[in-house]
């Protein structure tokens, strides 16, 4: 569970601002989407409303961002620019960015915190959250590191712990993260990294260009997840009654004929249980698999139902972009109910009707199991309903008057439980929506 992030003088964050899933004081409906996290609470769902241009898609793209840095052998593998600090600022470009992060796994507090300049680690850290003080697990800083022993699994060898901080000191070099060194390379060494290390690789940022990539392969191959697709498709009214997955075997001469397909089998026959990704000319997605020795190929395929009542198989690809996005959204709500996934998602409702999306985020909100949490933002503001969300767990981002993103909750405002917050937020009353001039005053 992510329980709160902060970032300073990068993108559009000028001083240091925090996202938190904190439950209020002043909340108190829907407590099941509260789930223990050791000694806090989190909560499991969180909205994020601002204007286009006020920076709650920064928000997730510097989540987004640290989760590709610790994930990389070094940050100059990442395409990422050297110029992220806060631009409208004199001081900015003279100041390290910074970001940090609280989350639990696997029944531990872990916090992390990075300082960088152009592309470059000036500070690292990482400690366990206690209820009345931390327990740092690694730290560096101008060159210098500190690793506290008892993290270091030293086999009985007393001196062992010593020269394992030298070596680190030496091999971890200013464009690399410790927490990526210690995870890829001594996770035996370094176990209680090697948790936070896995968390970071588990949590999930899906922006508006992703697609799922292995959905043919899930749909065939897990049976819980089609039975809860073939049961909410339905319910949504895209005119899919089923979906379904075609097999076909690739011969020799069909996989000779194509050369995406020979590159294909050339990996899976050295790496069988691994899944191959296709695309056709026209953006449709099959996956390539090696089972009992046949190389089979699986392409999604939307059943409806004619006026004879008889039932027709479409391609994928002749869906819209909506249903489209809501087939791809299946593994996600599948993993946010039955999982403890973390998803970070920018622009949920793109292409998707608004009582699509509802129907879909109720369904998350409704569940008293689910195991998972879903953070995202949007403009849709039928979601503002407090039959779906606690005030706690809906946020906006504005813009300051030095063009800085400022991020607060709706718990900040007395709300009554019988409010209309969609109205209220539509007339300005929280702020997060575009400032327009007068229409008459542009001649219009």
């Amino acid at each position: 569970m992510l329980l709160r992030f902060a970032a300073e003088n990068i993108m559009s964050f000028k001083d240091a601002m925090e996202f938190n899933t904190f439950p209020s004081s002043k909340s108190h409906r829907h407590d099941w989407h509260k789930i223990q996290c050791g000694h806090v609470d989190a909560l499991r769902m969180s909205a994020i409303y601002g204007a286009n241009g006020a920076g709650k898609s920064n928000l997730v793209k510097c989540i987004a961002l640290l989760k590709n840095m610790v994930g990389s052998e070094k940050i100059g593998d990442l395409s990422v620019r050297e110029d992220l600090y806060f631009k409208l600022s004199p001081d900015g470009k003279n100041e390290p960015s910074e970001l940090a992060i609280e989350f639990f796994s696997q029944g531990k507090l872990f916090y992390y915190h990075i300082a960088f300049q152009n592309l470059g680690i000036l500070e690292e850290e990482l400690y366990l959250s206690g209820k009345k003080s931390d327990t740092i697990i690694f730290s560096r800083k101008a060159g210098d590191m500190e690793i506290a022993k008892e993290y270091i699994n030293t086999r009985g060898n007393g001196s062992f712990a010593v020269g394992f901080t030298e070596t680190a000191k030496r091999m971890i070099r200013p464009d690399m993260l410790a927490i990526s060194f210690f995870g890829n390379y001594y996770p035996k060494e370094m176990p209680v990294v090697k948790e936070a290390f896995d968390w970071f690789r588990k949590m999930q940022v899906v922006v508006p260009s992703m697609s799922t990539e292995l959905l043919p392969h899930t749909l065939d191959t897990d049976k819980d997840f089609a039975v809860l697709v073939n049961q909410i498709l339905p319910e949504l009214n895209t005119g899919i009654t089923k979906l379904d997955v075609k097999k076909e075997v690739l011969t020799d001469d069909v996989i000779k004929s194509d050369p995406r397909l020979i590159k294909a089998s050339a990996i899976l026959k050295s790496n069988p249980d691994t899944v191959r990704t296709l695309r056709s000319s026209n953006g449709e997605i099959s996956n390539m698999t090696f089972e009992n020795d046949l190389f089979i190929l699986k392409t999604l395929v939307p059943i409806h139902v004619n006026s004879d009542g008889r039932e027709v198989q479409l391609d994928f690809i002749e869906e819209s972009d909506g249903t489209r996005r809501i087939i791809e959204y299946m593994p996600l709500l599948y993993a946010v109910l039955k999982l403890d996934n973390v998803f970070i998602v920018d622009e949920i409702e793109r292409s998707i009707h608004p009582i699509m999306i509802k129907s879909i985020i109720s369904k998350i909100s409704e569940s008293r199991i689910a195991k998972g949490q879903i953070i995202f933002t949007t403009h849709e503001s039928c979601l503002l309903d407090q039959s779906i969300f606690r005030s706690d767990e809906i946020w906006f981002a504005q813009k300051d008057v030095d063009q800085s993103t400022q991020l607060y909750p709706l718990s900040d405002y007395n709300i009554h439980s019988t409010a209309n917050i969609e109205n209220g937020y539509l007339n300005g009353r929280y702020g997060g929506i575009p400032f327009l001039s007068n229409l008459s005053d542009l001649k219009w």
